[in-house]
């Protein structure tokens, strides 16, 4: 394998891992953090999965970014640790950050064995509730403390609930999830303004459809709505399992021409603009919860779930509506009083935004990562 020569002409390297590029979490947050990473910093992307390359175009959009595909199998650990090995050794980087938990247990020996110092492990949900994957999840973090492998969580509710159930590496701390307010503020806008006057209210969520989300509360809020408010539509951004029970769902209420299943979208914030308001429908195991802070920076008004992660995210519900967990009917109403008050919808989503600026920026998601990397702050050899 040939390494891209501009690695030698700068002084710093950082490499990215992640296990395949589909539409997702960790991708967008890695996407974002590249973006926005210093510009004297060379970053490698490695790629683990090569079947999974949806998001791989706006990868290559990345400047001077270097991507490297190095497969994972799971049944062949020790070929896998060894050829990382090889790759990373070639590489030199002073800092990896690693993304997929569980899997960075491989990725993280491969990088004690070439000799980097600086290990990053990038957290962004809480434990599983089943006994078995808690201790599968204890397991993990006890080799992460032996390996001297920080913990970095995506929030203070993922921490907490990381240190519950053992004591976390030395130098773990969380380093809180950031998106671009201004670009997205910037395209939701343009957007907005060539929405055809009088058209559908919309409410929308943005999330991958899976168990952790709460998509089917969501579904029967919108079915109360829909009995006063037949002129609204509800849009789901987002793919993957639960995609075809919601969908069974939607036909079983009569709904199929009044939700739309986007599926995985790239023009989200165009999305966004579209929009009227937005709904966050979610469980105690959500992490962060992203789209709630890109939601807040297109300028949304906002009622979401009362999880942990969505109150931490939101400042306790500072300018957005939460509801109970599971009830479609309190959820329905919060939507109600913002579909019927234009007022409200404008008052909340510009707090919304402001909070945004103020606490979730990426360049300052991006700067704490480039910090704890490069042996700033917060790592040790």
């Amino acid at each position: 394998m040939i390494i891209n020569q501009n690695l030698e002409a700068r002084q710093k390297t950082i490499v990215h891992v992640l296990n395949g590029l589909d539409f997702g979490g960790n991708e967008n947050l890695c996407l974002q953090i590249l973006k926005h990473s210093s510009p004297d910093v060379q970053n490698v992307l490695v790629n683990l999965n090569s079947e999974h390359l949806e998001m791989l175009p706006l990868f290559e959009k990345v400047p001077n970014l270097l991507i490297i595909n190095q497969d994972y199998q799971r049944d062949r650990h020790l070929k896998f640790v060894f050829e990382l090995t090889l790759l990373l050794k070639r590489l030199c980087p002073q800092g990896i950050l690693i993304y997929p938990f569980g899997v960075h247990i491989f990725i993280g020996l491969a990088a004690r064995f070439a000799g980097i110092s600086s290990i990053g492990v990038s957290a962004g949900n809480t434990p599983p509730n089943e006994p078995s994957m808690r201790s599968t999840w204890k397991k993990i973090i006890v080799i992460s403390r032996l390996l001297r492998m920080p913990i970095y969580s995506c929030s203070n509710t993922v921490q907490k609930s990381l240190d519950k159930l053992t004591k976390l590496p030395h130098g773990s701390h969380p380093i809180l999830n950031g998106c671009d307010v201004t670009g997205i503020s910037t395209q939701a806008n343009s957007s907005r303004e060539r929405r055809i006057a009088n058209s559908v209210k919309v409410i929308g969520m943005v999330a991958r459809l899976n168990k952790i989300k709460d998509h089917q509360t969501l579904i029967q809020a919108f079915n109360i709505i829909n009995q006063k408010f037949p002129e609204t539509e509800l849009w789901l951004v987002g793919d993957v399992e639960e995609k075809e029970v919601l969908q069974n769902l939607t036909k079983q209420l009569g709904l199929t021409e009044k939700i739309i299943f986007w599926g995985n979208r790239s023009d989200v914030p165009e999305l966004l603009g579209q929009m009227d308001i937005y709904a966050f429908s979610t469980t105690d195991d959500e992490g962060f919860g992203i789209a709630l802070i890109e939601a807040r920076a297109a300028g949304l008004p906002i009622v979401a779930s009362d999880a942990p992660a969505c109150r931490e995210v939101t400042g306790n519900g500072e300018a957005v509506v939460l509801v109970p967990q599971g009830d479609s009917m309190v959820m329905a109403q919060e939507l109600e009083q913002l579909l019927v008050s234009e007022e409200k919808r404008i008052y909340r989503g510009k707090r919304g935004y402001q909070y945004a600026v103020n606490n979730h920026s990426i360049q300052e998601c991006a700067r704490k990562w480039n910090e704890v990397l490069l042996n700033k702050t917060g790592n040790y050899q």
